[in-house]
This record gives C-alpha cells, structure tokens and sequence, in this order.
C-alpha cells in the first residue's frame, strides 16, 4: 500500500523511475522496463519508455529494429494477461527475424516477465521486469509478482499519463473552426466548399 500511495504521488519521471525501482525491488528483479506506445502515426508510432536496462541492449534493441521483432510487444498489443517471456523461448521463430528473447539473454536479460498496458487513447504497451540471474526460479518471481504488479499497475499508468500528458495537452487542442474543419471534411467537403461554409 505504501508504494501505492508513493506512485499516486509522483510529480515527474524521475519519481516514476524511483517507484519502478522500489518495484523490481518487492518482486526481487533486477531489471525494469515501463513502455507506452501511441499510435499516434502509422510510420512512426510515439514510444515513452522508462527503464534500467543494459545501456548497451536497449542502444542494440533500437539501432537494430528489434521492436518490430519483438514477441513481448507483439502479445501486449492484443493481450492483457501477464506473460512469462519463457513461452517465447519455446515457440517458433521465423528463420529470418532475429530472436528477440535470445538476444536478450546475451545481454544479460535471462529472464523475465511483462504485463500488457492499454489506455483511453489507444496507447499500449508493458511493464516487463528481469533477471540476470541464470539460476533463479522464474516461475517463482512471475507468481509472486502476480500477486503484487497488478495492485500497482494502475496508480502507475495514471500517474504516468497525467504527467505526461500534461504538457501535450496544449499542442493537441484545436480550435472551434479546426474542429468544425475536420467535421465537414468527414462529411466529403472539400477544401473549397468548407471555405465558403
């Protein structure tokens, strides 16, 4: 309850980072990643992501074009029960998309688990936590954060939203013609008859 009240507090990212750490601390995991995807654009979608992961594997992850590759991402786009990335391991992976998972591992991500993320504006994305431990019981740490992220998952994606959106909200508002615009537009108009109108 405590770090409930503390995420439900939290004025920036910073505090949101600080919360996120307190969190992997409860499930003893060594990593965490919270990510936001907005659909804002078919080419380029807007990501948020805060993070402690390997400065390396997520310089790797992005230069390389992972995200699209990605099983995790690809789960919590449709889905919203919590997944243990061992399931991963065992499914078939097409001979020419990189094994995200794999990879992963390498940099020392050895296991982990994330919960699918969805909000009011059609956002998606996760709360992943890992291990680099080779030797830990995975199932173990997923159970037991199965009791507690899903306690804490909702106080963080709206104490997240509100500070993020926050700023954004005065960028996206249009104007009583825009908006009257847009309508018409939907309508068929056309630039000109909507001109006149």
């Amino acid at each position: 309850e405590k770090i409930i009240n503390k995420i439900k507090t939290c004025d920036n990212n910073k505090d949101i980072n600080q919360c996120l750490s307190e969190m992997a601390k409860i499930i003893h995991c060594d990593y965490y990643l919270f990510a936001i995807i907005y659909p804002h654009s078919i080419i380029r979608p807007d990501i948020s992501i805060i993070d402690n992961y390997p400065e390396k594997w997520r310089k790797y992850y992005d230069e390389a074009g992972l995200l699209e590759y990605d099983p995790v991402v690809n789960y919590s786009k449709s889905h919203h029960s919590p997944i243990n990335w061992n399931v991963f391991e065992k499914k078939s992976i097409k001979k020419e998309s990189p094994n995200v998972i794999k990879e992963a591992q390498a940099s020392g991500l050895i296991t982990g688990f994330s919960f699918p993320i969805h909000t009011a504006n059609n956002g998606f994305g996760m709360l992943s936590f890992a291990h680099s431990d080779k030797d830990i019981y995975t199932d173990s740490l997923f159970l037991h954060a199965n009791t507690n992220v899903p306690l804490m998952l909702p106080s963080l994606v709206d104490s997240y939203q509100k500070i993020n959106t926050a700023h954004k909200k005065s960028d996206s508002i249009l104007t009583k013609r825009e908006t009257e615009c847009l309508a018409w537009a939907s309508e068929g108009k056309s630039t000109w008859d909507i001109s006149k109108i």
